[in-house]
């Protein structure tokens, strides 16, 4: 009896350890790369997202082609839906500032000139609730505003800094940043989000693949973060 006892014992405790090792093998550690963005006129030709662009000319404000991206980035903006044309049905975390589209185009034409230099980064609004198809051409709308004002906004005493969140993996992952003002991004594989946020520290915690990350950050400047796992 006490063999049948003890060989019981052992097959129970042999199958825990496989599965518990098998658990370890599955979970891999998270690689993270936090970089500046840099646009090159590839990037602002082939894009027609309106914050390449105008991260380009942020950054190049010399370059030949600049009256023909300033073109296509107007065109981009006056394709877009403004925020005022119907309510929003998005609701975000924390206050929004929301800047109209003909306020981003005054800022566009004031800027004509464009002599800063400073680094644009890519990013993107974060908002939580309930969504549908007819509330995002407005919630589109005012990110876009929001993130054109923003970028080409000269005042160091600006608040709000963007977060861009690579997802290099084969897995969709949830980033949640909490500090100050909670916020949270959903970014599918291969692919990327941005947030606008407060400047200050956040936690910034998501799994990639099932593997834990979690990270303590301090953003006062905007800043684009890759995640991947590891090898």
């Amino acid at each position: 009896m006490k063999k049948i006892f003890l060989l019981i014992l052992l097959c129970v405790f042999s199958l825990g350890f496989s599965q518990k090792k098998k658990a370890k093998t599955k979970t891999k550690a998270v690689v993270e790369k936090e970089t500046a963005i840099i646009y090159t006129e590839a990037d602002a030709e082939n894009s027609s997202e309106a914050r390449v662009i105008a991260g380009f000319l942020k950054q190049n404000p010399n370059h030949p082609k600049t009256d023909h991206f300033k073109r296509k980035l107007m065109d981009i903006i006056m394709a877009t839906p403004s925020p005022t044309e119907s309510k929003p049905m998005m609701a975000s975390v924390g206050k929004e500032k929301v800047t109209p589209k003909a306020d981003v185009n005054k800022s566009l034409a004031s800027n004509t000139s464009l002599k800063s230099a400073a680094p644009a980064r890519t990013v993107n609004y974060a908002s939580v609730g309930g969504t549908s198809k007819k509330s995002e051409p407005d919630e589109h709308g005012k990110k876009t505003a929001a993130l054109l004002t923003h970028i080409f906004n000269n005042d160091i005493s600006d608040k709000e800094a963007y977060v861009n969140v690579k997802n290099k993996s084969k897995c969709n992952m949830e980033m949640k940043i909490s500090g100050k003002k909670n916020y949270s991004l959903i970014i599918p594989s291969r692919s990327e989000n941005y947030v606008m946020v407060d400047k200050g520290d956040y936690q910034l915690s998501t799994k990639v693949c099932d593997s834990p990350y979690t990270t303590v950050k301090k953003i006062d400047k905007d800043i684009e973060i890759a995640l991947n796992i590891g090898e």
